[in-house]
């Protein structure tokens, strides 16, 4: 750099530097906040530089903004701020359409991205460094927020995973720790990002990530009949390659066995172990074709029972021991949510790295375990739910959460799709549906692995 450049260094601590990275995300999930409410760039940059002078620096400033009322004009302050400067308001509707988006990106730090009205959610709870109680922190898995993206676009249904920011934001403070060698590093992540894969039992019903899966099922779970529709539950994990793990891919129903067993599912253990042995068959097709390496086995079904003791639950089967009084998410959807179909997939390194970097091969991987699911429900109809106990399924106060106004109402179908379920037979892809923010975010940053400074650039 030259004399005149002196004034561009940038500070020296790695403190300095993680605090001013921070800052960036801020700004950069600001701007991405307002680009569906001021369509024209013009106009978008000239908001946002308004909203930069007046020190609205991040969504939660944004939301704040939103949310003040102050000043006697009965309008928010967003809307002064902007008139004053010459700029557009924003109407009503598009100001609480703003506040939800910004409650769930912002504040709960999650995103759902819609992606068709089918009644199907995929989670990717481990797509950042998380805390998780009374161990050391979980590691984010590489890949599966894209690969969770992507299924859910080819099952037509919903996503939801940390947001973008929070992914960077994470990656930030962990190479902060390891730079200062931590012996804790659980002391440099925020407070507020404990495992959702990892809760106890009696919080589950105020956990902002269960909420949003509360919000999914009962908009999908009754069908005009009054007869229960399928729903169902993928969730997405990273595990080790073989032959740490015994196999590239382990699909985990013991959350649906327990419930079984316990009286609560509307499914006899048949069904259960009918989805099971589909999904094996159906995705081991699909695996055989990808020469993965090292060669193992591709796909095992775990379905212990959780009767026996903590020594009887296998690892990685989609459920903690009673003993636990936790719940992963698996057990939080067919226990608390009243999904009626649930499974834990865990991939090895190799099998994520295949499906991120080929679409067509994630689709045909969501294809398999569509065709597993609609095989298993057809022609049944599933009797109505148990009572349930005051601690399980719906027990928290409702809250609508959305991540903006494509989220109106996932659970409306066109007449083609519902007959399709009715009749138990796989619904025709969704076309020309709305795509939302969290989609566009996907589709401008396509890679999973961030780009957060190394820890050279760091130091």
């Amino acid at each position: 750099m030259g004399e005149g450049d002196a004034s561009l260094e940038l500070p020296g601590e790695p403190e300095e530097l993680a605090a001013l990275g921070e800052m960036a995300l801020d700004m950069e999930e600001l701007e991405d906040s307002m680009h569906g409410r001021w369509p024209h760039r013009e106009e978008r940059q000239a908001a946002f530089e308004r909203l930069l002078v007046c020190d609205v620096c991040s969504p939660q400033a944004l939301l704040a903004a939103v949310s003040d009322r102050g000043g006697g004009s009965g309008k928010c302050r967003l809307n002064q701020l902007l008139e004053e400067a010459g700029c557009r308001a924003l109407k009503a509707e598009a100001l609480a359409s703003l506040a939800e988006q910004l409650e769930v990106r912002a504040r709960q730090r999650i995103e759902v991205t819609l992606e068709g009205s089918r009644p199907i959610l995929v989670t990717a709870p481990h797509n950042i460094y998380l805390r998780r109680d009374g161990h050391s922190p979980h590691v984010m898995e590489e890949y599966t927020t894209l690969i969770a993206q992507r299924l859910a676009r080819q099952l037509g249904g919903a996503c939801l995973s940390w947001s973008r920011a929070e992914q960077k934001r994470s990656e930030l403070l962990w190479n902060l720790a390891r730079i200062r060698k931590a012996p804790d590093p659980s002391s440099f992540l925020d407070r507020c990002n404990r495992d959702p894969n990892y809760l106890h039992t009696e919080e589950v019903t105020q956990n902002p990530w269960f909420r949003q899966m509360q919000r999914l099922a009962e908009k999908w779970r009754d069908s005009k009949d009054h007869s229960i529709r399928p729903t169902l539950h993928v969730d997405m994990h990273g595990c080790r390659d073989p032959p740490t793990t015994p196999s590239h891919l382990t699909v985990g129903l013991a959350a649906m066995r327990h419930e079984v067993e316990a009286g609560r599912s509307p499914l006899p253990m048949s069904r259960v172990e009918c989805f099971g042995s589909a999904l094996q068959a159906e995705l081991t097709s699909v695996l055989s074709q990808l020469g993965l390496r090292p060669s193992a086995v591709l796909v095992r079904v775990l379905l212990p029972s959780l009767s026996g003791g903590r020594d009887t639950v296998e690892r990685l089967s989609g459920a903690w021991a009673l003993e636990e009084r936790r719940v992963t998410q698996s057990q939080q959807a067919v226990a608390f949510a009243g999904f009626t179909h649930s499974c834990q997939l865990e991939m090895s390194k190799a099998l994520r790295r295949s499906l991120s970097r080929d679409d067509g091969v994630t689709a045909q991987f969501g294809r398999a375990i569509l065709k597993a699911w609609v095989s298993c429900c057809q022609g049944s109809t599933l009797p109505a739910l148990l009572p349930r106990t005051p601690g399980c399924r719906g027990g928290g106060r409702k809250e609508v959460l959305r991540s903006g106004p494509e989220a109106a109402d996932p659970g409306c179908r066109s007449d083609d799709e519902e007959a399709a379920v009715s009749n138990k037979v796989a619904p025709r892809a969704v076309t020309g549906r709305p795509r939302s923010s969290g989609e566009r975010e996907v589709r401008k940053r396509r890679g999973d692995r961030r780009s957060c400074p190394s820890r050279a650039q760091l130091a």
